[in-house]
This record gives C-alpha cells, structure tokens and sequence, in this order.
C-alpha cells in the first residue's frame, strides 16, 4: 500500500498465491486511485517511476477494482483466505469475507489464550519476525522495499508451519508470554522506582533503624503485589507461581533486617 490523503492508504501492488500448490496467481502493481502523498518506498519498494513504467508497458492493473475482479477469479465466498494482517488488504481491496486464517491473529492468540474474542490481542508479532522463530527465514531485507510475493509465501509457509507443529506453536507461546511478560515486570518496576526516587532520598536521609519484632508492612516504598498485576494485566486470582513457565523476578528492598529478610 501507498499513502493518500487524510491518512488513508491505496493498493499500489498485489501478490497472491495458491496455499495448497504455491502458484503465483497474481504479482502485478496496481494504479493509485488517489493522488499518493507518500509512496512509502523504504517499504513498499513503488516509485511513481515505477509504476508509470508499469502503466507504459501494461504490466498494472488500472485500479484497485480491476485487482479485485481478478482476485475474485480464483476464489469465492467458501475460500478460506491465508495471510498476515489482512484486515488491510481487504480494506484497501475493498473485500468483506468470512473465511479468513490470519497468520497475525493466530500466533497471538496462541500466546494469550484466555483472552476472550471481543477483547483486543495485547499485542501482535511481525511476518519478519515469525518467519525468523518458524521457518528460520530473513525476509524483508532488501534495500528496494519489501517483497509482496515474499510476504505472501512467508505467510503461507507460517500457516502450514503452524498446521503441523501445533506442539511447538505451543512451545513458542509460552517463550514469548514469558520474555512479554518479564519486559512488562521490568517496565513496573523502573516505574515505581523511578516515581519514589524523590522519596527515598529524603528517607535515606534520615536516621530511620529497624527494631527485632517490628512491623514492616506499613512502609510507604513497598512495592505492592496488585500493583504488578495490575500493570501486567493479570487476572483477579491468578497465581503466577501456579505457572510452569512463570516469570523471573528480582525485589529490591531498600531497608532489611533479618526478620524482613525471613519474610520475603
């Protein structure tokens, strides 16, 4: 896709291919139906040169429609469509169907699989870097922008890849839950320091000591257990200890005694 006005985007090259066979069935540029106000070209890899060359030598489609009627030409309602993020291809194709295996949604869903459907995904892993973790394959390295055809055989290759190893599609959720989740962890914790900083300077200034038997739990800089949760999104009653896979944590306390040190 290309930039146009207010934001938008337009389809400026088409690349898809038979998921069963791998046939190239269509790889061809597509005429902006806009005036483009940002070619992407680091990315999209389409110069205006390009696709007026295109247009000279009848090797585009003359606009989005066009692509479309083409596409339709191999497919229909009962077509399951493989991709990555296709919510943008279709928008910008103009394309509503139901059938969708979308490589994006389905490798995040498999890392938060208690998130209920009509909540948003925390978060979603890049067609680069799902196709380094499954296939072991660089793409989107080129200088000239990336690949569409690239992209759509990265795309398929991580559907079949994720077909047939559901074990280590497992695996590799729990890995990156677990690297998500410890990012998260650091992230609280350097907020929290960082917002008592000011605190404990005035509290280290202080002649403060610490009795055998004293209580502890009332001091101001505690770093309070719902106070994670809440930044990691945990849910009500979840016991992260109760996880093969739990998270890794360090707590750093300012003042111990033994008996503190006991405690913790």
């Amino acid at each position: 896709m290309v930039g146009v006005g207010n934001g938008r985007q337009a389809l400026a090259f088409l690349s898809a291919v038979d998921f069963l066979t791998g046939k190239i069935l269509i790889s061809r540029y597509v005429v902006p139906s806009e005036k483009v106000v940002d070619w992407r070209s680091k990315v999209s890899g389409i110069t205006e040169d390009t696709i007026t060359s295109a247009i000279h030598s009848g090797a585009a489609f003359q606009s989005w429609r066009e692509a479309r009627d083409k596409l339709w030409e191999f497919m229909d309602n009962s077509t399951i469509l493989v991709g990555q993020s296709l919510n943008y291809d279709l928008e910008v194709l103009g394309i509503c169907h139901a059938k969708i295996v979308d490589t994006a949604i389905l490798t995040a869903e498999t890392v938060f699989p208690s998130i209920i459907p009509t909540k948003p995904l925390p978060r979603m892993w890049s067609l680069k870097s799902l196709a380094k973790d499954f296939l072991s394959l660089d793409i989107q390295n080129s200088n000239c922008g990336h690949s569409a055809l690239e992209d759509a055989y990265a795309a398929r290759d991580i559907a079949i890849w994720c077909i047939r190893n559901p074990e280590e599609l497992k695996l590799w959720a729990e890995r990156v839950r677990r690297r998500d989740e410890e990012s998260k962890l650091r992230k609280s914790l350097q907020r929290h320091h960082k917002g008592k900083s000011k605190s404990k300077v005035i509290v280290s200034q202080s002649t403060q000591h610490w009795e055998d038997g004293a209580k502890h739990d009332d001091y101001s800089d505690n770093l309070l257990w719902f106070d994670l949760a809440d930044d990691l999104e945990w849910s009500e009653g979840y016991d992260p200890w109760s996880d093969l896979f739990g998270i890794r944590f360090v707590v750093f306390m300012d003042y111990t005694s033994p008996d503190a040190l006991a405690t913790e």
